[in-house]
């Protein structure tokens, strides 16, 4: 009896599958807290009290602008501004400073700064958001709580001198909504920290399915061409993509798009579901082939090895499958809607013309248990099994009558 072989056609999608699902998943996943810091220029800050794009500076704004500037920080501070040690953080605060002060190329800081406040068009006109993890610096102890958009002034006096910054707790997990998300977030390393691990994971899972090993092919095999196995996986990939990913596009990230429009993601990924049974089948076929011998047919896969003696076979004979008729009224019914609504495309009438005349060729041979359908004509009729001529004449040989008379039936080729 011959040797299941073909696993590995089932491992490299395996692979492909699991780069793509963890892949995704990292790609779009968001921070979901940082801390933003900002410097803090009071005397600007007081001039600007007189400011108003409308023209109009309300009493308020006058009386606040006429104060002692050590007055006017008290007031906006709330006399609530955080000593911290400048023996400690002396350099931090002067490279906070000079980022958010648009000197990106002298600070060490530079780089965290959104992609935003550095375009050129849209130049900010005062000091710019900092953004860094929470674990980088002691946020909490500085009295900034854990809520998106709390705020906290921190300060420190070096030379006689007093500088402050601005603090503010963004949880990214709450304002980050299906389309829409704050419009300075910080810059993409920060804001996306698995974003390149994401791409190398894809990027293994592709090589994997390209570079696994494969059982060599031999001229005289009855299997499926190679070609249309690649093609089916491409056919699958190419849908699982959106199908997976649109939901953590659409609702910002990956937790997004779980606790957001979760009803929405539930419905793509069991489309998904579809292209993972895709990608299955396909193994399955990668890793089929027919052998035979005088006695009997050999059906092997990676499942295993499956025996057909010739001696046991009561009937064999063509069939022709078509796709289950509520398919195809469903895709007719889709066309109808499509031209009610006068779209110029003719896609969806064509796609409703190639489910109802495809037809798929096979051999059913009937004996023990449940039939068994060999499919080798694609829906156009051509032979897609290599060397399935093989196969009808070793039965000719064992005495195994075929019925030429092909019989219709229907369902779907991968459930046969």
């Amino acid at each position: 009896m011959p040797v299941a072989s073909g696993r590995m056609e089932l491992w490299r999608r395996m692979a492909l599958l699991l780069g793509v699902i963890a892949g995704l998943a990292l790609f779009f996943y968001v921070a979901p807290a940082l801390v933003s810091v900002t410097a803090v220029d009071w005397a600007q800050e007081q001039a600007d009290e007189l400011r108003s794009p409308s023209g109009y500076v309300s009493a308020e704004d006058k009386r606040l602008s006429q104060l002692p500037l050590e007055d006017y920080i008290k007031e906006k501070t709330g006399g609530k501004a955080t000593p911290v040690d400048s023996r400690q953080w002396a350099d931090f605060f002067q490279q906070v400073q000079l980022a958010s002060g648009s000197q990106y190329g002298v600070s060490s800081y530079g780089d965290r700064v959104s992609d935003e406040d550095k375009d050129a068009f849209w130049k900010p006109i005062g000091p710019v958001q900092v953004f860094f993890k929470p674990d980088e610096i002691p946020w909490a102890q500085w009295g900034l709580a854990a809520e998106d958009g709390d705020g906290v002034y921190v300060s420190t006096t070096v030379g006689g001198k007093t500088a402050y910054l601005l603090l503010r707790y963004l949880d990214y997990n709450n304002s980050v909504s299906a389309m829409s998300k704050p419009y300075r977030v910080a810059p993409g390393w920060l804001y996306h920290p698995y974003r390149n691990l994401g791409l190398g994971i894809m990027a293994a899972g592709l090589l994997l399915y390209i570079f696994l090993p494969r059982r060599r092919k031999q001229p005289d095999d009855i299997a499926y061409s190679a070609g249309s196995m690649l093609a089916g996986d491409i056919v699958a990939l190419i849908l699982l993509l959106p199908f997976y990913g649109l939901p953590f596009l659409v609702n910002g990230g990956t937790v997004q798009a779980v606790t957001g429009m979760w009803p929405v993601s539930a419905a793509m990924w069991f489309l998904a579901c579809i292209c993972v049974m895709l990608l299955y089948y396909n193994a399955w076929y990668a890793s089929y082939r027919i052998e035979l011998t005088p006695e009997a047919m050999y059906r092997i896969t990676f499942r295993g090895v499956q025996e057909y003696r010739f001696d046991e076979i009561a009937t064999a004979g063509l069939v022709t499958l078509r796709n289950p008729g509520w398919f195809r009224k469903l895709f007719m019914a889709l066309a109808l809607i499509s031209f009610m609504g006068r779209r110029s495309s003719p896609q969806p009438v064509g796609s409703a013309i190639l489910a109802a005349g495809a037809a798929y060729g096979g051999l059913e041979i009937s004996g023990r248990g449940k039939p068994l359908y060999i499919w080798f004509t694609d829906q156009w009729g051509g032979t897609i099994i290599r060397n399935f001529n093989r196969v009808p004449e070793a039965f000719r040989s064992a005495g195994v009558r075929i019925n030429q008379e092909p019989r219709e039936i229907e369902g779907f080729s991968m459930f046969l």
